[in-house]
């Protein structure tokens, strides 16, 4: 088994396929910015520099907002069928820099007469460009452990939001390749539950990846964020099982 310094290697051999071409704007590739430590980028797009550049207070908001967060280990621990609570403190340190939910209806008219109306998925987590001039905005979507197909959902509602002039940079945040090799074979939901918590069909780095490799989210810039194990307090306990080939719950 592995160790806590075997993280970097993990991050290597578990790759997803499609990312031999990271010169290409559309495909996932590395950011040129410096962002927090403890976690794993991907960008689409110049994802990235968008940000910085011409939306740095949006930016500045959420990186600190990376900066602080943690997850105690008891919460990776704990049983499901709510938002988690590490997801729910995220969302709350956002909304402390006036970020907040939306939805976004679209219409279009001919000659005055309305043609037709779209009502986008709601987005997690919204930030305006201004209050003066509020799109295009920034999307933030966590997607801690649902079932994979959500990312498709995610990155449709991005790509048509920005297509509509909408939204500037969609953001995903969901588990690191590294803590989803860690944590899929060894936290179970109960000691009498068949399988484990965070298991491959669920939402991780691996899962989507390969999605927006293929076009997911369109023309929409992407900024991708895979919570790794150094971002987990206590993440020891779930190393010291992984390493005798138990599991933990």
């Amino acid at each position: 088994m592995g160790s806590v310094s075997d993280w970097q290697t993990v991050r290597m051999a578990d790759e997803p396929a499609g990312t031999e071409h990271p010169d290409l704007p559309s495909v996932v590739g590395a950011p040129t910015v410096d962002l927090p430590d403890g976690y794993r980028y991907g960008v689409t797009r110049y994802a990235d520099l968008i940000l910085r550049e011409a939306f740095p207070d949006r930016f500045r908001e959420l990186v600190a907002t990376l900066d602080e967060y943690r997850i105690e280990v008891n919460e990776l621990l704990s049983g499901g069928g709510g938002r988690a609570t590490h997801t729910a403190r995220f969302d709350a340190t956002l909304e402390r820099y006036g970020w907040g939910k939306r939805n976004i209806s679209i219409s279009r008219h001919i000659d005055g007469k309305p043609l037709h109306v779209t009502k986008g998925h709601e987005i997690d987590m919204f930030a305006q460009q201004s209050e003066d001039d509020p799109y295009p905005g920034i999307g933030v979507e966590m997607e801690w452990n649902n079932k994979d197909p959500f990312y498709d959902r995610d990155l449709l509602n991005f790509q048509a939001l920005h297509h509509e002039g909408a939204l500037a940079v969609g953001v995903i945040v969901t588990r690191g390749p590294a803590l989803q090799a860690l944590i899929g074979p060894t936290v179970k939901s109960g000691a009498s539950a068949k399988g484990t918590k965070y298991g491959q069909a669920s939402t991780h780095w691996n899962k989507l990846i390969p999605r927006v490799n293929l076009g997911g989210g369109g023309e929409c810039p992407l900024l991708l964020v895979g919570i790794e194990p150094e971002r987990v307090e206590g993440i020891e306990l779930i190393q010291l099982a992984f390493d005798d080939g138990t599991t933990v719950y």
